[in-house]
């Protein structure tokens, strides 16, 4: 199973173990440079303190200064010379630089002085032992470190992935079903098992809260069934009594009146009680948004159904359809969306104005001229936003409903308002 391609909290987890690890490298090479450089300047003080024995117990040995001359020309790292004063030098061990005639150039050498008697004289001994430049030893180390931070960090990449591939598995098992769950599927939630005992917890914890969810959904969606089936029929029933009672011949004008205003407010109140089951089957995801819808030829048959409304209003409508505008959603919403969008903008316009549709690749434009005043910031999409000079006859839960099948069909939808009258909202495609 592919892991998602969006930085993974693995990848995160080795990109700092890789960074440490690449942290206490380098800084271990410089702390093994100097632990070593002790190490060796130590072993090369002991070898000097040998040699020195050695040399104080082969000097009985030469017979004359001249054979000492020779012993210092066939060792170039020895020197003995009498002491100008009878008293002994104190012994000491430095490092120094000499220029070595066989390299033509300056080399480090690791220095003991020292106090000797020949032949009943002091003498200076002078002992020298050469060493590694300071410069070759750290890049020695440096290379090593490199070479182990290869190895290390390679094994660590491979197996990290190898035992996280192993050891994720049954997460990425869980996101998987996660994805193909649905509220309304008839199915159980039924969560892969696995050993390791966090993603257990996890399983168990996820399949107690989806069936949670799934029991208030189906809940609520029998509810709205429910309230659909047992509102709509009374208020059709009561708006049929109403028409029959108005056609009556013994009504007097008073009555009449009286008698269109309550169909008018049944009227609207059949047309909220639609709205608000809408809205309720939309918030519980009772649509799914999984099929192609030609959104060129949603806007065509909506348009042409509300060609009399528009021209009863005495209004302009001009169509601009450039593509097919193909968007994964669902049928039905589609048409609510383009149809409330619409009918927004014939109630809410001017006499005389303008409704322009504008449909491309990536986008569905409706503009529309109308009061020169933008809508209030943060309530474009309010449920039952109502001022002094909102248009009559609405429910106030046109936007809303659009902007809810919107965020159904994972769409954008957004307004702006361009001086002096032009409402604009765009639903973004892409």
């Amino acid at each position: 199973m592919s892991a998602p391609r969006p930085i993974q909290l693995l990848m995160r987890t080795l990109r700092a173990q890789l960074a440490y690890a690449g942290v206490v490298l380098v800084a271990g090479t410089f702390v093994f440079y100097y632990v070593l450089r002790q190490l060796y300047y130590a072993d090369v003080d002991e070898a000097l303190l040998l040699r020195r024995e050695e040399v104080v117990s082969k000097l009985p040995l030469v017979p004359s200064p001249a054979d000492l001359a020779l012993w210092m020309k066939l060792n170039r790292d020895l020197e003995i010379q009498p002491l100008p004063a009878p008293t002994a030098e104190p012994d000491r061990l430095f490092g120094e630089l000499r220029y070595d005639s066989l390299a033509h150039e300056m080399e480090p050498y690791r220095t003991l002085v020292t106090t000797v008697r020949y032949q009943g004289r002091p003498y200076r001994l002078v002992l020298r032992n050469s060493l590694v430049e300071d410069e070759d030893l750290l890049a020695a180390i440096a290379l090593a470190q490199a070479g182990l931070l290869v190895v290390l960090l390679g094994g660590l990449v491979l197996v990290q992935q190898r035992v996280a591939r192993r050891l994720w598995r049954p997460f990425y098992q869980t996101l998987a079903q996660l994805r193909r769950f649905r509220l309304d599927q008839r199915a159980p939630v039924a969560l892969a098992p696995t050993a390791i005992r966090e993603f257990g917890e996890l399983n168990e914890a996820l399949t107690e809260l989806l069936t949670q969810h799934r029991r208030q959904f189906l809940s609520q969606k029998e509810f709205t069934e429910n309230a659909a089936h047992e509102m709509q029929t009374p208020l059709a029933v009561q708006h049929t009594k109403l028409e029959l009672l108005a056609q009556g011949s013994d009504l007097t004008e008073g009555q009449a009146r009286h008698v269109e205003a309550l169909i008018a407010v049944t009227q609207r109140l059949s047309r909220l009680n639609r709205s608000l089951l809408l809205l309720a089957r939309l918030e519980n995801q009772q649509f799914a948004a999984d099929e192609p819808v030609d959104l060129r030829a949603v806007v065509a048959s909506v348009a042409a159904q509300l060609q009399e409304q528009v021209a009863a209003a005495g209004l302009a409508l001009e169509l601009r359809l450039a593509a097919p505008g193909l968007v994964q959603a669902h049928q039905t919403l589609m048409e609510i969306l383009v149809s409330n969008l619409l009918s927004n903008a014939i109630r809410h316009n001017v006499p005389g104005g303008t409704i322009g549709v504008h449909l491309n690749a990536t986008e569905l434009v409706v503009e529309n001229t109308g009061r020169p005043v933008p809508l209030p910031l943060g309530e474009e999409f309010a449920r039952f936003r109502k001022d002094a000079l909102s248009a009559p006859g609405g429910v106030g839960l046109g936007l809303a409903i659009a902007r809810q099948v919107c965020d159904t069909c994972a769409l954008a939808l957004r307004y702006n308002f361009a001086a002096p009258n032009r409402h604009r909202f765009t639903v973004q495609l892409s």
